[in-house]
């Protein structure tokens, strides 16, 4: 009966702190001068695992690997940033522009961003700052 019990208790555990151990992770991506990226996607590389965590306008993230905001699991990363892009002009009559990338584009590839971060991170924080593009 004592077995029982725990292992009634060693599963209750396991369900109430998800079996996967992602940790959480957020930060907050801004330029060289302090102001924040408006959008795009932080990425996390590890072998062949991915996790991403969608810029807000704030530039804050937040990341997930299978549902929203559920963490990631723990490991070394290599790290970039994708689509970090210029609001469309928008001119009565005209065909919208394209948007133009504002980061240097090294950070848009894991092999030459020169980010990386080991998880669990101190703080479950993890803040990248990024040049524009020149």
């Amino acid at each position: 009966m004592k077995n029982c019990a725990f292992m009634l208790f060693l599963l209750m555990c396991l369900i109430a702190t998800g079996c996967s151990g992602n940790k959480k992770l957020s930060g907050k991506v801004t330029f060289e001068d302090g102001s924040p990226a408006p959008n795009g996607t932080v990425i996390f590389l590890k072998d062949s695992f991915t996790s991403k965590g969608e810029i807000q306008p704030d530039g804050s993230y937040k990341m997930s690997s299978e549902r929203e905001n559920d963490g990631i699991p723990p490991g070394e990363y290599k790290v970039y940033v994708t689509g970090i892009l210029e609001p469309p002009q928008v001119i009565p009559g005209a065909m919208p522009s394209m948007p133009a990338s504002l980061c240097d584009p090294k950070y848009e590839n894991p092999e030459t961003s020169g980010l990386t971060c080991k998880i669990p991170a101190p703080g479950n924080r993890f803040d990248i700052k990024i040049e524009r593009k020149k």
